[in-house]
């Protein structure tokens, strides 16, 4: 009765270990899905980031190029009198234009980088908790077929002990 035990014990846990190892298969399939999709998302915003900062860094330079255009701060710079006063005043009025112009550079650099944080978290961390999840899924599903693949091999150790006890004792003598 025994060598009948340990054969069915051997043939459920072989099928234990077949059916966890697609399950292993199908969520380490799923799991690099998901985590080339936050690589492809991580790409994607990094992407839309730099184009952002590389537009507004041009804006600002372009601000600042318009600026120099609009006051003629290539005249002499020495000069006393009314002109001298007058090109000191239009240097004193671009400089805190260029001040201003900075700081609003600042700031909307500030709001686009928050922007986009938020964005990360939004975008990332629903794909992020899947991948933990699949990988936590994935632990459990390798301990079981390991425990799985234990049994099996003690009921195939099982079934040829007893086998052997059932095989009759040929000696010759008797």
């Amino acid at each position: 009765m025994g060598f009948l035990s340990f054969a069915y014990g051997k043939l459920m846990a072989g099928k234990l270990m077949r059916n966890l190892q697609n399950q292993q298969m199908s969520i380490q399939s799923r799991l690099n899905r998901v985590t080339r999709e936050v690589g492809d998302m991580e790409d994607y915003l990094s992407r839309a980031e730099n184009s952002m900062k590389t537009q507004m860094q041009s804006q600002f330079n372009n601000s600042i190029f318009g600026l120099q255009g609009g006051f003629n701060l290539l005249g002499q710079v020495g000069v006393f009198g009314q002109a001298g006063q007058d090109q000191y005043n239009q240097y004193q009025s671009y400089m805190a234009y260029q001040q201003v112009v900075q700081q609003q550079f600042a700031m909307a650099q500030s709001l686009w980088q928050n922007n986009f944080e938020m964005q990360r978290d939004a975008m990332l961390e629903p794909l992020k908790n899947e991948q933990d999840y699949l990988q936590n899924k994935l632990d459990n599903v390798k301990s079981r077929f390991a425990l799985a693949e234990q049994q099996y091999k003690s009921y195939k150790e099982g079934e040829k002990s007893a086998a052997k006890d059932m095989a009759p004792e040929l000696t010759g003598q008797g």
